[in-house]
């Protein structure tokens, strides 16, 4: 980078999850591209976080830089935070910018929001072929429901408390019991909780080998989850979780959510947003099984209203 380039970079820390690394990164390449930037990003990878942003989608929207180098520049050009709509003109006019945060990035007004970039990435190629063939195998033309479930050691106290394991089994248990040929498609990081579901309840489908935590395969494996639980027609998830979130973007916010703070309806309604053609591209939906155009104006009305933040929203 020489001295006298336009760059906005992007800071992640190496403990920083998949979900914060994509809002941060996306949301700096729309700032970037308004700005007339390059957008360079800090993408740590190692023992907490295994793989780089072109392992897991086609991205050539940026360059990756080193800690090191975001760091020494530090002194010169100082991070700032989130609120970015926010920042002075002398701020603005910074050769370089920098950016290092952990939240959503409040952008200025009319600027595409980091969710469409997100929705408009196209999976790594071994990423898309295992998302295809899983989806063609076992779930096209199904009704079903999407259920991640976060039970591994290191995941957030507040979510283990509020969404135990044991909750995604009844309430799995009373779906099946009221819609019987209800399938479902769990994304879970403990595979003993998967085997133990399959044992109870009938048409429970999961990625097989996927790795462990947070390496490589482990988070490819967590890509293709957020595809076909995106494809579903509702989702059973966990309060307080990142992850969740970001598959609800893929599928343009239109699928109903149910977390253990919702009341839950009597009859779980899978078809109201229409059915997915093509599972790496969720939020494009037909009303019906073999195609055809789809108007969300049509589409059921939640049931719960929708709730901003960092809290899980709706069914």
């Amino acid at each position: 980078m020489t001295p006298t380039m336009r760059s906005l970079i992007a800071y992640n820390g190496a403990d920083s999850g998949l979900g914060n690394r994509m809002r941060v990164v996306l949301g700096a390449k729309v700032l970037a591209e308004h700005e007339r930037r390059k957008l360079l990003y800090v993408w740590p990878t190692g023992k907490l976080f295994g793989p780089r942003l072109t392992d897991l989608w086609d991205f050539a929207g940026g360059t990756r830089i080193s800690r090191s180098v975001s760091r020494a520049l530090a002194k010169l050009y100082p991070y700032e935070t989130a609120d970015l709509a926010a920042a002075p003109a002398a701020v603005r006019a910074r050769r370089v910018r920098q950016i290092r945060t952990g939240g959503e990035l409040r952008l200025p007004a009319g600027l595409r929001s980091w969710r469409e970039e997100f929705r408009d990435l196209t999976p790594a190629a071994d990423i898309a072929e295992r998302v295809r063939v899983f989806y063609d195998e076992q779930l096209r033309g199904r009704s079903y429901v999407g259920v991640q479930i976060r039970a591994h050691a290191v995941s957030h106290p507040q979510t283990k408390e509020a969404s135990p394991v044991s909750w995604f089994v009844e309430r799995m248990r009373q779906i099946a019991a009221r819609q019987p040929d209800t399938a479902f498609f769990v994304s879970c990081d403990v595979p003993d909780v998967v085997t133990a579901l399959r044992a109870e309840i009938p048409h429970v489908h999961a990625l097989g080998d996927k790795g462990e935590y947070n390496t490589v395969a482990g988070v490819k494996s967590a890509i293709v989850d957020l595809y076909l639980l995106a494809s579903s027609g509702y989702v059973l998830g966990p309060h307080y979780s990142s992850f969740l979130h970001l598959a609800d973007y893929l599928a343009g916010e239109q699928i109903p959510i149910e977390t253990s703070q919702h009341t839950p309806p009597d009859i779980v309604d899978l078809d109201a947003r229409g059915w997915v053609a093509d599972p790496l591209r969720p939020a494009q939906r037909s009303a019906w099984r073999g195609g055809g155009a789809f108007s969300l104006a049509a589409a059921a009305p939640d049931p719960l209203p929708r709730r901003r933040g960092h809290t899980t929203r709706r069914p």
